[in-house]
């Protein structure tokens, strides 16, 4: 992470720096080309970031103790929250973790990267999923890059409907990512076991989407994957945004232009290789929309090159008898030209959201009727039995080596009570509208 603050010094006086976390360390520069050092200092357990109270500036001190003190200034609220969760990852970076630490309880998911475990922590019993990743796999298609972006992402994106990320750690083989477990399961799992949800159930999980694709905006993440399948339920039946390896930072870029994501989900400007942003997951919400309501995607085709086709140049079909205001927010959502879709203040003012509170769905005050039944956290109920009667074991796999071996600050330790803060934290970030992209930039 790095940016402009401004950096208080000796006699008092305010100057702008250019800082910049390395590893474990924070380097402020007088440049933001990083030719002219002005001080750095490394970042430890013994580290403390602290907030000043002062509702006009937003001030934090970085202090190690016998070391060197820090007071700086970001420019809104915003920011100084991204860099108040960088700085404490670090001083909560986890070295000491590996799989010997867990009790393997059950595979509840695989790809071709590696596979995610059901595990409690044998010091306490406390239940995590652990997503297990084969360096040698990423390497061979020169994906590592998505791993360490996943990583990065859900340490600063802390959301009431985002699973979060409880730890990391690396061996020579593989890396590994301690995640939150929602018992729950995917929602493409109960979509296939139970068939269509009530219509005020999809209005609150489609409002628990939404709250969290923007929250990631906010901070400069578009994510770029959402499909029924990487949305997971919690145990009281809440959203939970998981799998955030396609998903890209655009804090220093704003715009990119990688050809990614599932097919049936890409938005037009994808498809055109045109540089995007943030609103192709609003696209991507009115896929899931529709696909939520009537059991199949709005412009599928088994052919892939029609199916480009269709979602370049074919209207949205919608059966008979179908509200309005249904009709209303997935077209608003499904425009093909990218400055005419809903943003997220102007989805909530619809027919469709009528009499649902966002205040109150962030708080989680809203409750979805449907509640996935999970009585026993240790047994995964929810989810496919072609991985629940795997063997839990973690595999063995041939280590790697070289540079690759070991990536520098991949370590992560949640800090503590940062979950239990986040309604209070994020509440009035998330009602916004996030800054959106220039629409008109295309190459």
């Amino acid at each position: 992470m790095s940016g402009w603050l401004e950096r208080k010094f000796i006699l008092g006086f305010w100057s702008k720096r250019f800082c910049k976390l390395e590893d474990n360390r924070i380097e402020i520069w007088k440049d933001e080309e990083c030719t002219k050092i002005d001080s750095e200092m490394e970042i430890t357990q013994q580290t403390t970031i602290e907030i000043l109270d002062d509702d006009k500036e937003f001030r934090f001190v970085v202090e190690t103790p016998d070391v060197d003190t820090y007071q700086l200034k970001a420019a809104s609220k915003d920011e100084l929250m991204k860099w108040i969760l960088a700085l404490r990852s670090i001083t909560f970076s986890n070295n000491d973790l590996t799989m010997e630490n867990f009790k393997i309880l059950s595979v509840i998911g695989r790809g071709f990267y590696g596979k995610v475990m059901l595990v409690s922590k044998i010091s306490n019993n406390e239940i995590f999923a652990i997503k297990s990743i084969h360096k040698s796999r990423l390497i061979q298609s020169d994906k590592v890059h998505t791993v360490i972006a996943e990583r990065n992402i859900l340490s600063k994106a802390a959301h009431p409907f985002i699973i979060s990320l409880k730890f990391a750690f690396q061996t020579p083989s593989k890396f590994y990512l301690g995640l939150e477990y929602a018992p729950g399961g995917e929602l493409f799992f109960h979509m296939q076991k139970r068939g269509a949800f009530p219509l005020e159930d999809l209005k609150i999980y489609l409002a628990e989407i939404a709250l969290a694709l923007n929250h990631l905006h906010s901070i400069g993440v578009v994510y770029r994957d959402l499909k029924p399948e990487n949305v997971l339920l919690s145990a009281q039946g809440h959203i939970k945004l998981t799998d955030f390896g396609l998903a890209k930072d655009l804090y220093n870029e704003e715009l990119t232009s990688t050809f990614c994501g599932t097919s049936e989900y890409l938005a037009p400007e994808i498809i055109r290789h045109e540089k995007y942003g943030i609103e192709v997951d609003w696209w991507s919400l009115g896929i899931l929309t529709y696909e939520l309501l009537f059991n199949k995607t709005p412009f599928c085709h088994p052919n892939k090159s029609r199916l480009f086709q269709n979602i370049l140049e074919k209207e949205v079909q919608y059966p008979a008898g179908v509200q309005t205001s249904i009709i209303e927010f997935i077209n608003g959502l499904l425009q093909k030209d990218k400055r005419k879709r809903l943003t997220f203040k102007q989805m909530q003012n619809l027919e469709f959201f009528k009499g649902l509170n966002f205040n109150d769905v962030l708080a989680l005050k809203v409750q979805p009727s449907f509640i996935p039944k999970c009585d026993n956290q240790g047994v995964p109920s929810n989810f496919y039995t072609e991985f629940t009667t795997e063997q839990p074991a973690d595999s063995f796999v041939m280590p790697v080596y070289g540079s690759a071996e070991k990536y520098p600050g991949f370590s992560y330790m949640e800090p503590e009570g940062l979950q239990s803060s986040l309604p209070k934290d994020f509440a009035d970030l998330d009602l916004k509208d996030s800054e959106p992209h220039d629409s008109n930039e295309t190459n």
